[in-house]
C-alpha cells in the first residue's frame, strides 16, 4: 500500500475513533450519524479490497478502534500518568517517579513497555495516583488499549500489507471515502467553532499527512 493511501486510512480510523468517542453528535448534528456510519463502511470496503494488511483483517476484532487510534489512546494515556506522576513527585518526598516518558514519538512496542511497567510500577504508589483520578478503571481501560495493540501490531509488518484489491475498487471506495470526510470536516468544524478543544481534537482525528518529497541533491562540482 502507498504512503498516500496509508495516510488516508489512518485519518479515515481516527475520524471512526472521534465518532465512538463523541456520541453526542447523534443528537447534537444528526447528519454525522449517517456519515459515521458511511465512514465505517469504507473503512471495511478499503479492508476487503485488500489495502490493510491480511494480518489486520485477520484479527476480525469488533471493537472500532484501530491499531491506529488505540495507540493514539495508550499515548495519551501515558502522558496523563507521567504528568500526573510529576505533580506526585512534588508533593510526597518519598515517591520515586519511575514514569517519565519522552516528548517525542513513541514506537508500537514503546508504548506497549511503557505501559507494562506504569502499570506495575502505580501498584506501589495506588492511593497518590487515586487522588488524582487516575484510579484502577482508569488503569484497566490502558491496560485493555496496550493488550488490543499487542494484538494487533503482533505479525503485522508493513512488507504483508497490500494485498490484491482490485485497483479500479479501491479507488473508488477512497473517492467515497475523501466525499464523506470532507462533509463531516465542513459540518463539524462548523458545530464545533467556538470550542477548541472539540475542534482541535477533530483536527488531529481527521489529520492527513502530507508527506513532502525529498529534494534532488545539487551535482557537486
Amino acid at each position: 500500500m502507498s504512503d498516500k493511501k496509508r495516510e488516508i486510512l489512518n485519518s479515515l480510523e481516527g475520524i471512526d475513533y472521534y465518532g465512538a468517542d463523541n456520541p453526542q453528535l447523534a443528537t447534537e448534528l444528526p447528519v454525522t450519524v449517517e456519515l459515521f456510519a458511511a465512514n465505517k463502511t469504507n473503512i471495511a470496503d478499503l479492508h476487503a479490497a485488500g489495502v490493510t494488511s491480511d494480518a489486520m483483517s485477520a484479527t476480525g476484532k469488533s471493537q472500532t478502534r484501530s491499531k491506529v487510534a488505540r495507540a493514539r489512546s495508550a499515548g495519551s494515556d501515558l502522558r496523563r500518568v507521567a504528568r500526573t506522576a510529576k505533580l506526585i513527585e512534588k508533593k510526597n518526598p518519598n515517591f520515586v517517579n519511575a514514569f517519565e516518558i519522552s516528548g517525542g514519538y513513541l514506537s508500537y512496542q514503546e508504548l506497549i513497555d511503557k505501559a507494562r511497567t506504569f502499570a506495575t510500577e502505580r501498584l506501589k504508589n495506588e492511593a497518590d495516583f487515586d487522588r488524582y483520578g487516575l484510579n484502577d478503571e482508569f488503569f484497566d481501560d490502558l491496560r485493555q488499549d496496550v493488550a488490543e495493540l499487542g494484538d494487533a501490531a503482533e505479525g503485522q509488518e508493513d512488507a504483508k500489507r497490500g494485498g490484491v484489491g482490485a485497483t479500479a475498487d479501491i479507488e473508488t471506495t477512497l473517492e467515497n471515502a475523501l466525499d464523506v470526510r470532507s462533509e463531516l470536516k465542513v459540518a463539524i468544524e462548523n458545530h464545533y467553532r467556538n470550542n477548541p478543544v472539540k475542534l482541535a481534537e477533530w483536527l488531529t482525528a481527521s489529520h492527513i499527512l502530507r508527506r513532502t518529497k525529498p529534494k534532488d541533491k545539487e551535482p557537486q562540482s
